[in-house]
């Protein structure tokens, strides 16, 4: 009696985080940003009494914006934690750092994708709702950026779009004809 093999269902799934960078620099203006507000009230103390008041007041509203500027360095810091890009087999998540959570795009929706002229982010042409959308992922933040790209390429050549001869990290749909990819830089 001959026994299959199981088959698994596990799909390969991919983790690109963010470069260090990114969170260090959060915390770094976090500091400074506190630091300034924190100097601001101290120089109130040495104020007259007649011109306190009104600085009372200006502080007031500054430190209202501070703990909106601090509230979302926090959000940048902790969002620089996770994963910038995930990819499994039939799509790629990827995270915006003022969102909480990451964006997917399957690869049956890219039409094309190709780097944006002059910049280090990753234009993909996305259709939805019978309308074709571009979206950029910048790459300087994601580490590990050469492997992504490989394994990207092969992903979308598994979803059916075609390497664009002499063009370096661009597919397309072979039936798609992409007006954005024979562009040059933008001015």
């Amino acid at each position: 009696m001959a026994t299959a093999e199981p088959v698994s269902m596990t799909t390969t799934k991919e983790s690109f985080p963010f470069r260090p960078w990114v969170r260090s620099t959060s915390r770094r203006a976090l500091l400074w940003g506190i630091a300034v507000v924190v100097a601001i009230a101290g120089l109130m103390f040495f104020l007259e009494g007649g011109e306190r008041g009104a600085w009372v007041r200006a502080f007031g509203v500054l430190f209202a914006y501070s703990l909106l500027f601090w509230a979302s360095l926090i959000k940048i810091w902790w969002t620089a934690g996770r994963a910038a890009v995930l990819l499994d087999e039939e799509s790629f998540a990827y995270q915006p750092l003022h969102t909480f959570r990451p964006r997917r795009v399957p690869f049956a929706r890219v039409l094309a994708c190709n780097p944006r002229p002059g910049t280090e982010a990753l234009r993909f042409v996305v259709e939805k709702n019978g309308v074709a959308r571009e979206l950029f992922l910048n790459l300087a933040v994601v580490k590990g950026q050469h492997r992504f790209l490989d394994l990207l390429g092969e992903r979308l050549e598994a979803a059916g779009l075609e390497r664009v001869p002499g063009k370096e990290s661009s597919w397309r749909r072979p039936d798609w004809d992409d007006p954005g990819m024979n562009v040059g830089p933008q001015v």
